[in-house]
């Protein structure tokens, strides 16, 4: 009986280091975390990386990005990089809250507030974002009731930071890595027309905001 205890004391003993260290790694990360200054810019690695509706892989994917393109970080949470989208990702808006326009070919308006943008055609995928009237929306396509459109401003998604290499100010030589520096840090100032939720997936969303 006394060695079964002992035993059983050792393995709490154990657990208890195990819990003490995680946490003092949890805690570092997240010291070392909120020392990194955004906006910043970063290059793709490699062909093939996957840019996110949410931080992690179980989200949708909104487009796949190549080796050497540039994209514009905001925010990083663990091992995910926070970015604004490239025109190239699309998102999806409920027709009945966009107006089109007879003027401009491939424009429309918002109509309401708070207008949800989806990663897919349909009240199942995640929220990426906010859109307020009096907006104008890139109108891509149509999908059962669905507007396929391009990012307005403002709109991001996620990417694994392994992906991405950071550039450097002190690195940049070129006049168009430089050029891209000064545009996210412009972009650091500017109101942006997107209310930023990328973060959570639709079915958390309570209310009305959940309906489109």
């Amino acid at each position: 009986m006394k060695k079964r205890s002992n035993k059983r004391g050792f393995i709490k003993y154990l657990n208890s280091l195990i819990i003490i260290f995680s946490l003092l790694t949890l805690t570092a990360y997240a010291q070392e975390e909120a020392k990194e200054k955004f906006p910043k810019v970063g290059y793709v690695k490699n062909d093939g990386a996957a840019v996110k509706a949410g931080d992690n892989e179980n989200f949708e994917s909104l487009c796949v990005l190549s080796k050497s393109e540039s994209v514009k970080i905001i925010d990083r949470r663990y091992s995910w990089f926070k970015i604004l989208l490239p025109r190239k990702a699309v998102l999806y808006v409920n027709k009945d809250y966009i107006n089109l326009t007879s003027d401009e070919k491939g424009i429309g308006i918002i109509n309401a507030s708070n207008v949800n943008l989806r990663a897919g055609a349909g009240t199942r995928y995640s929220i990426i974002g906010q859109i307020s009237k009096p907006e104008k929306v890139s109108i891509l396509s149509e999908d059962m009731g669905w507007y396929k459109i391009e990012p307005p401003y403002g709109a991001a998604g996620w990417i694994r930071s392994n992906q991405i290499d950071i550039a450097e100010e002190n690195e940049i030589k070129n006049s168009e890595r430089k050029e891209a520096v000064k545009e996210v840090k412009e972009e650091k100032v500017k109101a942006s027309a997107v209310r930023l939720n990328a973060n959570y997936p639709a079915p958390k969303v309570k209310g009305n905001l959940a309906t489109h």
